[in-house]
């Protein structure tokens, strides 16, 4: 076991990793590549199945390359976006392309799925409230637009269970990606065919659920040739990027709460059961914020979820504003010492970040006298106040207070804006010094499939991780707090329509 290898796999919203890990968490060797994306009109985002494949097929040679023997790697799975699809026919090749998850194109299927449906049955069967993002507009869609595709097709794969598809020939889904799709009861942990008619959709379409870890298959002759992998090497199930990342920081049982300061972030909440009922849809309905629901990668494990989708994209349009062209860490750089220049408040200056996948924003309170270091500051307490909302909206609704918070992603690299999110949450916060977490977690999920480790427990205890803890300063917090009750909590519900009527009016 000490010489044995694992692969992980985590396809992205904005780049493509593969990273070998010993069996200790330890990354051996890595490799990255952009996420291939095309906007083909506004407010449209698609990726090419082929193109995809390929960019994975880079990464893995590139991880491999260093390694003496690529027969050291035992297991591999891939984590993925969640809410992005494949087509593919008999043949397995794609027969349409794949619309980004955060592509806005499905705004009026599920507007029209608000108007005709029962929202409180749909919420608790799957979890969920209408949103454009979810696999089941994105199938309605590709049926009415691209019918000889949706005609010609055998199978929806999610982007991880096209990627494993393409390195074992498995058709499969895992629980964790299925519950994004709007067509998954969580409870009986299958598809629902009373949603799957009611969308008009074709059931045959769903690929077969097994639980996250569970081996699928082996790398084929094929796939070994193109990626430099050992053939019979174990493909076991991935999942939701999210939640593989939630198990490679121990996020897996009720009273834990992990914060991923990523492209998109989010407020993370194991459970041990759901309970979806009317109380909890109206709570969660009466929100400008929603909470979803769905099934943990760690077994016989739920999770409540609340995402800020714009977090990274917040801050990646503040780099391009105050350092247009600078390379990345520049630009980090010097957003981290404007904001620390500002006083706690930006000087009045208060941020609303978007609530939805729009990626809109707004800046309250602007003066004369705003400058560079106050727009900054303000970004960062903005995304601070938002992520607080989220996590205290899952506690309210489910009557549970997080006992630990864990923060990972590279938003832990900007000691301002991190410092910042502690004092606007009041709590401290537990450090967790890994990279690449979602890459990490479906590396453990392969060798639970190979058998590389016997259960989650010896997966995750064989991690030698570093963490620390970061505490609030007093004087700032007490501040935060009346500038999140006095303000942010007042005018961010208020913005919320403003928005949505934006979208309508931008939609394509």
């Amino acid at each position: 076991m000490a010489d044995d290898l694992l692969l992980g796999i985590d396809v992205g919203t904005t780049n493509i990793k593969a990273l070998v890990f010993d069996v200790c968490g330890a990354c051996v060797s890595a490799a990255s590549a952009a996420t291939p994306v095309e906007r083909p009109h506004p407010g449209w985002a698609e990726h090419d199945p082929h193109l995809l494949w390929q960019a994975v097929v880079d990464v893995i040679r590139r991880a491999l390359a260093p390694l003496d023997d690529p027969q050291r790697v035992r297991g591999l799975a891939v984590a993925s976006v969640g809410e992005a699809g494949v087509l593919v026919d008999a043949r397995g090749e794609p027969v349409a392309p794949v619309i980004a998850w955060y592509d806005r194109r499905t705004a009026p299927y599920a507007q029209h799925w608000k108007l005709q449906d029962d929202p409180l049955e749909t919420f608790c069967l799957t979890g969920m409230l209408p949103v454009p993002i979810y696999g089941m507009f994105k199938l309605q869609w590709l049926r009415d637009h691209v019918a000889e595709g949706y005609a010609a097709a055998t199978t929806w794969l999610h982007i991880a269970d096209y990627i494993a598809f393409r390195l074992c020939g498995a058709r499969v889904t895992d629980y964790s990606l299925a519950s994004r799709s709007m067509l998954f009861d969580l409870r009986a942990r299958r598809w629902s065919s009373a949603l799957i008619d009611r969308a008009g959709l074709r059931g045959d379409l769903l690929p077969e659920l097994v639980a996250s870890g569970t081996r699928i298959g082996e790398v084929t002759p094929s796939a070994a040739a193109a990626t430099g992998l050992s053939p019979g090497t174990i493909v076991g199930a991935g999942g939701h990027d999210h939640v593989c990342g939630a198990l490679a920081a121990n996020v897996r049982r009720q009273g834990d709460c992990l914060d991923s300061m990523g492209t998109a972030e989010a407020a993370f909440l194991p459970l041990d059961d759901i309970p979806l009922d009317e109380r909890l849809f109206v709570a969660n309905a009466s929100s400008w914020t929603h909470v979803t629901f769905g099934v943990h990668v760690a077994r016989d494990r739920y999770y409540a979820m609340d995402g800020l989708f714009s977090s990274g994209a917040a801050v990646e349009w503040l780099r391009g504003l105050i350092a247009p062209g600078a390379p990345l860490h520049e630009a980090s750089a010097t957003i981290e010492t404007l904001a620390a220049a500002a006083p706690p408040g930006s000087m009045g200056v208060l941020f609303l970040p978007h609530l939805t996948a729009g990626e809109r924003g707004a800046f309250v309170g602007l003066t004369a006298g705003s400058g560079r270091a106050a727009l900054a500051r303000a970004v960062y307490e903005g995304l601070a106040f938002e992520w607080r909302h989220m996590l205290e909206h899952i506690e309210k609704m489910l009557g549970v207070r997080a006992a630990t918070i864990r923060v990972i992603g590279g938003g832990t690299r900007l000691p301002v804006w991190l410092g910042i999110k502690v004092d606007v949450l009041g709590r401290p916060v537990h450090v967790l010094e890994m990279d690449e977490s979602v890459a990490l977690g479906a590396a453990l999920l392969g060798g639970l499939a190979a058998g590389v480790y016997r259960n989650e427990d010896e997966a995750v205890g064989a991690l030698q991780l570093r963490e620390r803890t970061v505490a609030p300063n007093d004087a700032a917090r007490i501040q935060y707090e009346r500038i999140y009750r006095g303000a942010f909590l007042r005018l961010a519900p208020a913005l919320a329509p403003v928005y949505a009527a934006l979208d309508e009016l931008d939609a394509p």
